[in-house]
């Protein structure tokens, strides 16, 4: 006799498990999670003396640097949190593990209204560099609405002006280097 009530309570258990992690989901959700950085060895040639061997590039990709006040959407997602992503180009002599520290914060000196939100945010990934070439990394940069978060009277959080910054470290030398651009963040509103 027991042996039924305890297939039953067990096939509740799992039945109650499934629900509770959606398991039993049948539609996928449009907004999705953030995306994974990805990475990938590309073609071209070599930085000359002294031109920048680490830079934002395109998030849609390609070899151009990312233009000064360039404007990235602001991409939401459907459990509260919103990303930019980033475009990122470093050209390295040996393979090796870096990381990536990526943020975005109010650019200096730029006054904010009061009870007008400031965006901030950051994210760091490791990345295998590509052996004596460019590595091209696209990667989410998490965006948070700082101070009291208010939004303006239309009901849209107004667009953000800041500095987009890389540091890249490699993680068996030391060796840093740098790169930031300021950007626009297009928030929809």
């Amino acid at each position: 006799m027991r042996l039924p009530k305890l297939r039953t309570g067990v096939a509740l258990t799992a039945l109650l498990g499934l629900l509770s992690t959606g398991g039993f989901c049948v539609l996928q959700d449009p907004g999705g999670p953030p995306p994974s950085p990805s990475f990938a060895c590309s073609d071209g040639e070599p930085p000359a003396d002294g031109e920048a061997t680490l830079f934002f590039s395109d998030p849609e990709g390609g070899a151009t640097p990312l233009a000064e006040d360039a404007v990235l959407p602001l991409e939401y997602g459907l459990q509260g949190g919103q990303h930019v992503t980033v475009g990122i180009r470093h050209h390295t002599a040996a393979a090796g593990v870096w990381s990536y520290r990526v943020g975005f914060e109010r650019a200096a000196g730029e006054e904010t209204p009061k009870g007008t939100p400031v965006l901030q945010g950051a994210n760091t990934v490791a990345v295998n560099a590509c052996a004596s070439g460019w590595t091209e990394t696209l990667t989410p940069v998490f965006i948070n609405f700082m101070e009291d978060g208010v939004r303006d009277t239309s009901g849209n959080i107004p667009n953000a002006r800041g500095v987009l910054r890389v540091v890249a470290t490699h993680t068996d030398t030391d060796e840093k280097l740098s790169a930031e651009i300021p950007t626009q963040i297009d928030t929809g509103g």
